[in-house]
């Protein structure tokens, strides 16, 4: 079975998701990154890497600590 992009990202936060970080993809160039309902980051997805979004998420979590 052939992944969308969207599971691939979805896969790179999966360690983050319990608490609260969601991805969401507007249209076919931006990748929003989500903290319960407050749009954190935006990325272009063509330049985006999971390690990116893995940071994003931490950084995130380390600000709010």
């Amino acid at each position: 079975m052939k992944q969308t992009t969207k599971t691939i990202w979805d896969e790179a936060i999966e360690d983050y998701k319990d608490y609260g970080f969601n991805i969401d993809m507007p249209d076919n160039e931006l990748l929003g990154l989500y903290f319960k309902d407050k749009l954190i980051a935006t990325f272009h997805r063509d330049k985006i890497m999971p390690n990116i979004l893995i940071d994003g998420c931490e950084n995130y979590l380390k600000s709010i600590m």
